[in-house]
Formats: structure tokens, sequence, C-alpha cells
């Protein structure tokens, strides 16, 4: 039974909202359903926020594989320039000292390029990949590369980024690949989820699981692909000052 709280995500810096909240533990447990036991991984994973709550669905006999540069020199100067100006002032150190305050013990803890990930983590095993590693266009095709060959059957890949206006690339790749068999299945404001698998079990899972979340979401058709969007409704407050506001307009 999943332990990590939302108070305890909200004490790690970073950039995780609490929409991909649900959504991942949507996701986490959803895959153990369609895939069935399988490894998770992550690509880029800044303090731990977000590998956290991955961490709390990694299950006996599964390998939980986090990877970043942790500051390390990076492949080439524009990637570098990206992490001058993002993440300076990452460590390893920071990370693993905020996962063990949630966790007995660490995941498996890679300090590589993204690029490296095939060296580390098993190809066709994953049921749950998180790639928010570079945002440069060519880092990121080869890591959605990465995620095709990590991805078992029926896993769920998600993209950080790829809709954010830092990280034209990301979007660029993204949506690119939905012609060499990418299925998008949902978007966040931040997060596209989809699958290298068959889409419709997850378009009919997200359907059965969607209206009793309390998240807005609406249908959309996407190169004939049903893709979720959702995102947090407004608390009561903000709704009623909204309709104020409407009414005083009108």
């Amino acid at each position: 039974m999943p332990n990590v709280t939302d108070r305890q995500i909200k004490t790690i810096p970073g950039w995780f909202a609490q929409t991909d909240w649900a959504l991942f533990r949507f996701a986490l447990e959803e895959s153990k359903r369609q895939v069935g036991p399988g490894d998770l991984a992550e690509l880029g994973v800044y303090l731990g926020k977000s590998a956290v709550l991955i961490g709390d669905f990694v299950e006996v006999g599964e390998t939980f594989t986090v990877l970043d540069l942790f500051g390390s020199p990076a492949e080439t100067d524009a990637n570098a320039a990206e992490n001058d100006n993002q993440y300076r002032s990452l460590t390893r150190e920071q990370f693993e000292e905020n996962y063990l305050r949630v966790h007995g013990e660490l995941p498996v803890v890679v300090q590589a390029p993204s690029s490296a990930i095939l060296n580390y983590a098993s190809s066709g095993t994953h049921r749950f990949v998180h790639i928010d590693a570079s945002h440069l266009y060519d880092h990121v095709i080869e890591d959605i590369r990465s995620s095709r060959k990590l991805s078992a059957p029926q896993g769920v890949v998600v993209f950080d980024d790829y809709r954010t206006f830092h990280a034209v690339g990301v979007s660029a790749a993204v949506w690119e690949s939905i012609r060499d068999g990418l299925n998008p299945v949902a978007v966040s404001e931040a997060k596209l989820y989809a699958t290298w698998g068959e889409p419709q079990p997850w378009v009919d899972a997200l359907a059965t699981w969607l209206p009793a979340t309390g998240l807005g979401y609406e249908k959309e058709s996407i190169a004939g692909r049903t893709v979720y969007r959702v995102w947090k409704k407004p608390n009561a407050v903000v709704r009623a000052i909204v309709e104020l506001e409407k009414r005083r307009k009108s």
C-alpha cells in the first residue's frame, strides 16, 4: 500500500504539479494491471520530488533506476549551458538525502548522461518510464528511442515539459514521435502520458478513473487517437471569484 504523503512530496524542491501527482499514482497502479511486474525508471531527477512518489510503487523484484548528471560535465556545450542555467546547484548528495528521508533505501542511482540509460536499465521490462532530462531536441529524440527499448508491452512513458516555452525541443521531439508509434493517452499542463503499446486499454482505464477524481478533464481526438486533457479544478473560493468577475463584466 503506498505510504508517501502529499506533505512529504511538498517538502522537496522542484517542479511537480498536484495534477501529475494524481496521474502518476494512477499510471503506476494501472501499469501493474496492464503489464504485471516490471521495472521503473526516471531520466532526470533533480532533487527527487517525483522520484519519491515513483519509489512508493516499487514492488518486490522490481528495479527502480534513476539517472542524472548530478553536476557532472555535460556531453555538449549546449547541454552544459542548459545545466549551468537551470541546475547549477544540483548534487547527487542532495537527491539521495531527500529520497532517504522518505524511503528506507535508495533506487539504483546512475550519474551519467541520459544517453547511457540502456547500459544500466534492462530493455523491454519497464512498466513506467519518466523522462525529464535534457530539453534539447537531439537529446530528447534519443531519450524517446531509449524509452521504447526500455518499455514492456503496455508500459507507460511520461514526458515532462512537452509544451513549455523554454523547452520547444521537447515539444518537437515528442509530437514527431507519434509517427513512429508513440501513442499519447493523456496530457496535463506539464506532462504527456503515452504508451508504445496499445492505447485503448489506457484510454478505457482513464475513462473509468477520471470521473471519481475531482479533476477537470476533456476528451480530444488527435490524429485519430483519443487523448484526455486533465487539469486541477480551481477551489471553491477561486471559482466564486471567477463567477463574480464574470457577472461584473456582463
